[in-house]
């Protein structure tokens, strides 16, 4: 058993040392996957999100597949101003579903109605149908805002 294990401890040292090159530190090529070898990383879901506000037009519920995405756009209608947009998402391995939620700021505010236009994307994903759901919350108020059947490439 000690004299294998001291073979496979200086057949590693060997290696080691041809993959260091003649000065005995590491080389560029040694420390890195060569250009053309495939790299096997899982993409990390991300959620991009803004919004604008609008008096007199909202924007339309849709969604849409892309390469590795989902970008989606539309409207929470609030009855002010005076309120911050945000949104969350949950995904699995065929449904997508982002909620957007509105909460007061707490200021005092004119009532006035107010688009809430939004647009994001949720990034990440792997090729393949998704059933994808936009989820409205206002004042804990939730409501299906949008469903679609989303291809993503």
């Amino acid at each position: 058993m000690h004299r294998t294990l001291k073979g496979i401890i200086t057949l590693a040292t060997f290696a080691a040392a041809a993959a260091c090159g003649d000065a005995g530190s590491p080389t560029e090529s040694s420390l890195v996957a060569p250009p053309d070898a495939p790299v096997m990383a899982r993409p990390s879901r991300g959620l991009t999100f803004s919004y604008t506000q609008s008096s007199s037009s909202a924007t339309a519920q849709s969604s849409l597949g892309g390469l590795g995405k989902i970008d989606f756009a539309g409207s929470l209608t609030t009855g002010n101003p005076c309120v911050d947009v945000t949104a969350s998402h949950t995904a699995g391995s065929s449904d997508v579903t982002v909620t957007v939620t509105a909460a007061s700021t707490g200021a005092a505010c004119i009532q006035v109605i107010t688009f809430n236009n939004y647009q994001g994307s949720v990034s990440g994903l792997a090729a393949g149908t998704y059933n994808f759901t936009v989820i409205h919350d206002l004042n804990g108020s939730r409501t299906t805002a949008h469903t679609n059947t989303v291809t993503v490439l």
